[in-house]
């Protein structure tokens, strides 16, 4: 008893200053920079914040996410600057224009890039990791959806931005899809989104003659793809876009990375960062789930009919 007594005291002394000292030391709350949409509540934000969760990050209790709602890319600056001027620990940005505006504010802090609409992963590495939403193969891809639910379409109009086909060179993937389907393309500039050169374009033979018609990245945002869905509804020329808004605002068909999956794999990347990743070392990711989206009352009132088989491949129908 005499030798075993003291240790036991000895283990129970260090027990009891133990618990405090870890009591004392709560976990450090993150402070984290989100610029997104205008809707705070949409899908892709949900999926976000419900990967963080599973990554162990409860917003209010040991991250705090500054979500800053833009509906205009003008605010972008302004947000941007406000990020670095409270030092968050890292900013997330939900789109192109969002990650230039961050990467104007700051050269420090941690930026990770992500949406499905990114039509390149420009400005990976230094402070930015990044997840890309195009892959260069996309472009062939548009192309066969339109030749399986239109299979006698010969004659296709292209909208695109060779601005933006510098960054990312999808016009290749349609240019060689289009030999083997025997396919004639007629290219049709949109710029950055103008109106002026987009209906100068819509007025021409090449759009008059069009069976069907793709709808690039860089030819703007939710406003010009609502504009070319009305003119394919007008003129009844069936198209797929890049985006799924473009389905939404009444266009045929969209084919185009999961929102939800490029935003749980930001989650991730933003995980890696505030465990003590620098974004330089982590490598640019490309999309691997997609979304295949199909207006069915569109295709109705073009009269166009479309397979079961490819309406069963149909991740959402609009009915």
């Amino acid at each position: 008893m005499k030798t075993r007594l003291p240790l036991i005291l000895i283990i129970a002394l260090l027990a009891a200053f133990d618990v405090p000292a870890t009591a004392q030391q709560p976990a450090k709350v993150r402070r984290i920079g989100y610029l997104g949409d205008g809707n705070p509540r949409s899908r892709v934000f949900e999926s976000f914040r419900q990967s963080l969760r599973e990554l162990g990050y409860v917003d209010g209790q040991n991250i705090v996410i500054e979500y800053r709602p833009y509906y205009d890319n003008s605010q972008l600056d302004n947000f941007a600057a406000e990020f670095a001027s409270l030092n968050v620990d890292a900013i997330v940005t939900q789109g192109a224009e969002p990650v230039r505006a961050a990467m104007r504010a700051t050269k420090t802090i941690p930026i990770v890039k992500f949406v499905a609409r990114d039509a390149s992963l420009e400005g990976t590495g230094g402070n930015v990791a990044g997840v890309s939403g195009l892959t260069t193969q996309l472009g062939g891809k548009w192309l066969e959806l339109i030749k399986e639910t239109i299979p006698s379409a010969k004659r296709v109009a292209v909208f695109w931005n060779r601005f933006a086909e510098q960054r990312i060179a999808l016009w290749k993937s349609v240019d060689l899809a289009a030999r083997s389907l025997g396919v004639d393309l007629r290219w049709l500039e949109a710029g950055d989104g103008s109106f002026g050169l987009l209906y100068r374009n819509i007025r021409t033979a090449a759009w008059r003659q069009a069976d069907a018609f793709i709808v690039m990245p860089g030819t703007g945002g939710f406003r010009n793809m609502k504009d070319i869905a009305d003119f394919g509804l007008r003129d009844r020329i069936p198209g797929v876009s890049w985006r799924s808004d473009f389905t939404d605002a009444g266009g045929l068909m969209s084919y185009e990375a999961k929102s939800s999956e490029q935003s749980r794999r930001a989650a991730h990347l933003l995980d890696k960062i505030l465990k003590g990743a620098k974004p330089a070392d982590l490598p640019a990711e490309q999309p691997t789930q997609f979304e295949f989206v199909i207006n069915l009352k569109t295709a109705k009132e073009i009269g166009i009919t479309i397979h079961p088989e490819i309406l069963m491949w149909a991740d959402r129908v609009i009915k």
